[in-house]
């Protein structure tokens, strides 16, 4: 199943960046954006890591943020469509040359991959002051590599910060109803939104809802995990939760023409963010 994953985004990578852009899209700008800008207000702004890049979103913010930044996916696809990006901010000034981002290969679900970044010459230096993975987490089949690789990453004072689809409303299959009745007082008609669960502990992985026009390949899988088991391999890691947040589309991005809209379920988080600290006393283990 993670070969299957991977190689859909490698697929997939091309309509991706096509459909994000150089700005990203609402989900990035109105949600995913400000809540990493607040996690990671107050952080020393070194040197950060960026996993499953993508087409180099978050590098470019947080190299504007004033990080030096190490840009890691597992599909090289997405790799190349980043560095494109990211080079032509360069050339057109919107990128400090001062804050370099460098760009790597890196499976966060392969051992070998992790072993390999960790060991391989100087790229850790002292380690890094913030690592970011914006809405990737969904994306891999096993988080154990990256919980015990974040105990090497990370200084003593570094953050580990993750954008997530929500586990309760999004990835668990949650089905979406939508009711209307009269109101007998008023007469006018009123629309209830409301969420149907039928499974949370157990739920296989799925497609995604495909992104773009391309119907040649598969979309890409999302692994479900319930909030104990999304967050226990960090805790065996010894990594510390001090920061969660459920973030929502207000009411001024409803679509009318669209009652099925996901971003019309307002009283329902649509993505999940936090924050993960070593635990006080713990070694680095580099």
């Amino acid at each position: 199943m993670d070969g299957q994953a991977l190689a859909a985004w490698e697929n997939h990578a091309r309509s991706w960046d096509e459909t994000m852009g150089n700005d990203g899209n609402d989900y990035f700008s109105v949600l995913e954006l400000p809540v990493l800008q607040r996690m990671i207000s107050g952080q020393t702004r070194n040197r950060a890591l960026d996993l499953a890049t993508g087409n180099g979103l978050v590098a470019r913010w947080l190299a504007q943020e004033g990080f030096s930044v190490v840009a890691t996916d597992g599909a090289t696809a997405m790799l190349e469509h980043a560095k494109a990006r990211t080079a032509i901010w360069y050339q057109e000034g919107r990128l400090d040359k001062e804050r370099k981002i460098s760009f790597k290969l890196l499976d966060v679900t392969n051992k070998d991959h992790w072993a390999h970044f960790i060991d391989g010459g100087n790229l850790l230096e002292d380690g890094f002051d913030a690592i970011v993975m914006n809405m990737g987490i969904m994306d891999v089949h096993d988080l154990e590599p990256l919980a015990v690789s974040l105990t090497s990453l990370l200084k003593q004072d570094g953050c580990f910060i993750a954008t997530v689809l929500h586990p309760l409303f999004f990835t668990s299959g949650a089905k979406r109803q939508i009711t209307v009745h009269e109101d007998p007082v008023t007469g006018q008609r009123v629309i209830d939104r409301s969420i149907l669960l039928s499974q949370y502990q157990n739920v296989a992985p799925a497609r995604q809802l495909l992104f773009s026009s391309d119907s040649e390949h598969q979309p890409p899988i999302s692994f479900h995990r319930s909030f104990q088991d999304l967050f226990a391999p960090f805790f065996r890691a010894g990594l510390i939760l001090d920061a969660l947040e459920e973030v929502n589309f207000d009411d001024t991005f409803r679509e009318p023409s669209r009652e099925y809209a996901a971003r019309n379920f307002t009283e329902f988080p649509k993505i999940l963010a936090f924050r993960l600290r070593r635990g006080h006393g713990q070694s680095e283990r580099r």
